[in-house]
């Protein structure tokens, strides 16, 4: 509806979720395998097509993700309990330094740099496998309004029916972001449950934010068909790390815009605000 004239708003959109920000302690609550992923059933909604973006598809099943539980033997929150512990060598990489301005696109470029050696390091360049944590808030957008000026009866009737108006709207955006997210396989690994896509390596870079439109949203988890590397980060830190071979991480660590060094499976890993 319009509104009258006298009324500035500020609209404010944005993501809200209690999973948004780093949470140290939640690695140490276990997540079962039967955890469900929406325990309080939406209205029927339209499902969103490819969530994701158009530059990557739905697993078919969880069956390509699950060598990683088997393979990650360090104890908990180590770098052993993250990367699959068959790759000779782990290197770090930290993230570009905070910034008030262009630091998503910074830290997306060191994912695009990543990628790029990746395909040169692999044999199925384009076949790649991306998990996304569950736990970003994908579902829980909230539109919030401010009101700058004091408002009289009929203003005040005139905000209270564009806060129902996009209320409404919100919960039929989330719904539809949810009943997406129902169809995207889930696997779980100690603590975390993911969201499971494929792709080409490329498409690194290419993932969409659910519910955004145009944001990015980087992988937790990505590695190619064949295993020869392994990249991971988390919620609860902003650094890589990446497992493969020498030659691999040779030339990452030369390459990367950021600082790196390579790590033991049993350091363990570093919360970072």
């Amino acid at each position: 509806m319009n509104l009258p004239e006298s009324i500035q708003v500020l609209l404010l959109r944005f993501r809200m979720s209690s999973d948004h920000e780093p949470r140290a302690g939640y690695r140490n609550i276990p997540i079962p395998a039967e955890f469900p992923f929406d325990p309080s059933p939406d209205p029927p909604y339209e499902p969103i097509a490819m969530i994701f973006g158009e530059h990557v598809q739905y697993a078919a099943t969880v069956d390509p993700a699950e060598w990683i539980a088997g393979a990650c033997l360090g104890a908990g929150w180590t770098v052993g309990a993250l990367v699959p512990n068959q790759y000779p060598l782990v290197l770090r990489v930290r993230a570009p330094a905070p910034s008030p301005e262009g630091w998503w696109f910074a830290y997306r470029d060191l994912f695009a740099v990543i990628a790029s050696i990746g395909e040169r390091h692999t044999s199925s360049p384009d076949r790649a496998w991306f998990a996304v944590w569950e736990g970003h808030g994908f579902g829980n957008g909230t539109t919030h309004v401010a009101w700058k000026d004091p408002t009289d009866d009929t203003n005040r009737d005139a905000r209270e029916q564009e806060r129902l108006r996009l209320r409404a709207e919100d919960e039929r955006r989330n719904g539809a972001i949810r009943a997406s997210l129902r169809q995207v396989p889930r696997f779980v690994l100690p603590n975390r449950s993911y969201h499971l896509l494929t792709g080409p390596v490329s498409a690194t870079t290419q993932l969409d934010n659910p519910g955004s439109g145009v944001a990015w949203r980087n992988p937790d988890l990505f590695w190619p068909d064949d295993h020869r590397w392994f990249v991971a980060t988390d919620v609860d830190f902003w650094s890589l790390y990446i497992g493969g071979d020498h030659d691999f991480i040779t030339e990452l660590a030369g390459n990367v815009p950021t600082q790196s060094e390579i790590v033991a499976f049993d350091v363990p890993l570093e919360v970072e605000d």
